[in-house]
């Protein structure tokens, strides 16, 4: 089904891989004005400045961050700190964390995907988008002719052929390795050879590829594609096999913040009308709930704790939550007074700061469940999925202007 191809990628000077880990950042949209600020001070050659630079009060149609990005990245190809490579070829990634005291690695292939539409159902979306996020990086490709993030995604591999071929490969010394600081460390291989090109683009004849982080990114790319009229325009994404134990499906907590009596006393009510309550004291192990896919939340304020079990016949947490919020406030209201984390002892320190009224502690989707909503074209709630770690940006850099 999907068609994958190498690509002459675009990579930091080898002779500066000792550093290399300085100069990677997170995707754009988890990075806030503090961590910018500390990314750039991180390295003066900290992609940062391409990916998501800094706005200056005195931007204008012809200077602005998106011109700085393409001015910097010019600069940096042409004196050599950016190299693109000779030939087409993939890319693997081996990422290496810890998670509640256990070490863990990912594995990934690096390549151009060819763009589907969504009704083409090849790849396959499981979250909607906002406008404002798909402007700005539609801004940053027109301006650059580049994408500097691949876009975190998964197949099936159901015969583990993706897996088999990355565990064996990754066996070998890396050519580039290092430690991203605030993230995690990594390792990368260059696949050149003929015979493994081959292998690797007839792997993915028969697999669907299910989008993991990246949306907004996906459908700029298939928005740039209709504006510069290219049939065969193509999107750099990590692919990662869903039989990799290092890919961790996390869930996401919800909090409110703001909400008048009333709407908390409606929303309790409306509640009940989706899960089963039980009072329980508070646990250290509710941090960890968002590594379970049992069906059940922690809901917590300041004065109790309960357990929120969900009703038979209703698909997941997630949306029943969601229902039961949609039905007691608006659009508009949902997105002002609403809070998305990920971090459950900053969201319960919040809490008890009063930060926040009350607190959902979300359990995870499991793999097969994320597998069978979106095979059957199904949008879930927004951030009902933390594909954890976040992807590097700028380990590869995609150049449009050679795909």
């Amino acid at each position: 089904m999907a068609r994958v191809f190498p690509f002459r990628g675009i990579m930091f000077n080898k002779n500066m891989k000792n550093q290399l880990g300085d100069f990677l950042c997170p995707p754009f949209d988890v990075i806030n004005e503090d961590l910018k600020d500390e990314l750039y001070g991180l390295s003066e050659y900290n992609v940062i400045r391409l990916e998501n630079g800094r706005i200056n009060s005195s931007d204008n149609e012809k200077e602005n961050k998106y011109t700085r990005a393409s001015d910097l990245f010019n600069r940096w190809l042409k004196n050599g700190t950016l190299i693109q490579r000779d030939q087409p070829c993939f890319f693997i990634l081996e990422e290496s964390f810890e998670v509640l005291g256990n070490y863990r690695k990912r594995r990934s292939i690096i390549s151009n995907v060819d763009l589907y539409d969504y009704e083409e159902k090849i790849v396959l979306p499981h979250e909607k988008t906002r406008k404002k996020q798909k402007h700005d990086r539609f801004q940053l490709m027109k301006t650059t002719n580049a994408n500097f993030s691949p876009i975190m995604s998964a197949i099936e591999d159901k015969d583990r052929s993706l897996i088999n071929f990355l565990i064996k490969e990754t066996s070998s010394d890396p050519e580039f390795e290092g430690l991203i600081p605030n993230m995690h460390e990594f390792k990368i291989w260059i696949i050149d050879d003929k015979e493994k090109i081959s292998f690797l683009t007839d792997l993915f004849d028969h697999e669907n590829i299910y989008i993991a982080d990246g949306h907004h990114r996906y459908e700029t790319a298939l928005e740039y594609k209709k504006i510069i009229g290219k049939k065969d325009s193509k999107r750099m994404m990590n692919l990662i096999s869903m039989n990799d134990e290092g890919l961790l499906l996390l869930g996401y907590h919800r909090a409110f913040a703001g909400l008048d009596e009333e709407k908390l006393d409606s929303l309790n009510r409306k509640l009940q009308d989706f899960f089963i309550f039980s009072e329980v004291k508070w646990k250290e192990s509710f941090y960890q709930s968002n590594y379970s896919d049992e069906d059940k939340i922690i809901m917590v304020n300041n004065n109790n704790s309960v357990s929120l079990s969900l009703k038979e016949n209703l698909n997941s947490t997630y949306e029943a939550l969601h229902s039961a919020i949609e039905s007691v406030l608006s659009p508009d209201e949902i997105t002002h007074y609403i809070r998305y984390e990920h971090n459950s002892e900053e969201m319960k320190r919040k809490l008890d700061s009063n930060e926040l009224q009350v607190c959902f502690f979300m359990n995870a989707l499991s793999k097969n469940y994320f597998i069978d909503m979106v095979s059957r074209g199904k949008l879930l709630p927004p951030k009902s999925t933390l594909f954890y770690p976040k992807l590097p940006t700028g380990l590869v850099i995609q150049y449009l202007n050679d795909i």
